[in-house]
């Protein structure tokens, strides 16, 4: 019994090897035989509740050349399904995702991720953000196509974080002609559309023998155990990811309330996010300007989709369901913050909203 159990670990290790092999030859050919120009790429994101959001960042990334745009929305109780007409003349398709997030998958975020890499000949790449992540090329000129052809032969390429500092004002726009950030470590990933990620996280992926690359076409060099993480002080040579952590404390407030529950949850005070650590503000921010020229260029082509008469329906609706779900966030805390001081202190730390602070000084 102990001799097959040897044979028949060996014979799992030359499996797995010759796995390996295989992916590491497919690679090989596959980086050597595509062109180095980068021209389809889709984008993909998985969204819950956004509606509000989901235009600006649709219109920003298909202004940047991104050439299809997938998004998977999952327990939305506002009306991000009424997007999918408005937009029907566009290269953007909705996917109701909902059944994967009750399947008790584990990651179910991943694993739509994983799934957009089968029929995919479409495009060239395929880039995964969320709708409070916005692809930025630094001279607000470039699309991601020519961004990517720039950098030579590549399986993945990564680009960094840099979290934005919001003016305390509701509803403003991703970019201004000069805005403040704060460099993060962590990444967002493009890969080629033949890599077909077998470990992979929301930031990158951890198979090895891939060709990645970061944005100043350097070789990634990653810092810790799941890849997701640079320790890159250098400002970015071609474009970076724009991440909106907070925005508006009032709009910080309302995205604590989760989203229609896809089970029963025990006590209302559950009904807030866990995983936010409260509203700060940035120190020591990096600067970004941009030419008048390109930045009005930009602000044009948002400003005549955004203000199209089509919207106007869709916006008031999504913002009285922001406008709801800034209430609800308001009932839950006051009725349960004598219960449950530590959670939601740590939640509501840096909220100086008197609806907030009132409550706090009870």
């Amino acid at each position: 019994m102990e001799e097959y159990t040897f044979f028949e670990k060996m014979l799992l290790r030359l499996k797995s090897e010759l796995a390996q092999w295989k992916k590491a030859k497919r690679l090989l050919i596959n980086r050597n035989i595509t062109s180095r120009n980068v021209e389809r790429i889709k984008l993909v994101a998985v969204a819950k509740n956004e509606s509000m959001y989901l235009p600006e960042w649709i219109f920003h990334h298909l202004y940047f050349g991104f050439s299809e745009i997938e998004i998977y929305y999952n327990g939305c109780s506002d009306n991000t399904e009424e997007l999918a007409n408005l937009l029907e003349d566009l290269p953007v398709k909705f996917i109701n995702c909902d059944e994967v997030f009750a399947s008790g998958i584990p990651a179910p975020q991943v694993h739509i991720y994983k799934s957009c890499f089968t029929n995919i000949e479409s495009v060239d790449a395929v880039m995964f953000l969320d709708i409070d992540e916005f692809w930025v090329p630094i001279d607000l000129k470039r699309t991601i196509a020519e961004v990517c052809s720039s950098i030579g032969r590549f399986d993945t390429l990564s680009f960094k974080w840099f979290n934005k500092l919001e003016k305390d004002n509701l509803l403003t726009p991703a970019l201004q002609q000069t805005i403040s950030a704060e460099s993060a470590r962590q990444i967002k990933t493009l890969y080629k559309t033949y890599t077909h990620p077998q470990r992979m996280n929301p930031h990158n992926t951890l198979d090895n023998g891939l060709l990645q690359k970061f944005e100043n076409a350097e070789h990634l060099k990653c810092i810790n155990d799941q890849n997701s993480q640079v320790d890159c002080i250098e400002m970015p040579k071609n474009a970076y990811i724009l991440h909106r952590k907070n925005r508006s404390q009032y709009e910080y407030v309302a995205m604590l309330l989760r989203g229609r529950p896809l089970g029963k949850l025990k006590e209302e005070h559950l009904r807030l996010k866990g995983n936010r650590a409260g509203f700060y503000f940035i120190s020591n921010p990096h600067t970004f300007s941009f030419q008048t020229v390109a930045f009005e260029d930009y602000r044009s082509y948002m400003d005549k989709h955004l203000k199209d008469e089509k919207f106007r329906d869709y916006f008031k609706k999504a913002r009285e369901f922001l406008d709801f779900r800034y209430s609800e966030v308001i009932k839950i805390v006051s009725d349960n913050y004598s219960t449950n001081k530590r959670d939601l202190s740590k939640l509501l730390t840096g909220i100086t909203l008197p609806d907030i602070t009132e409550i706090l000084e009870r």
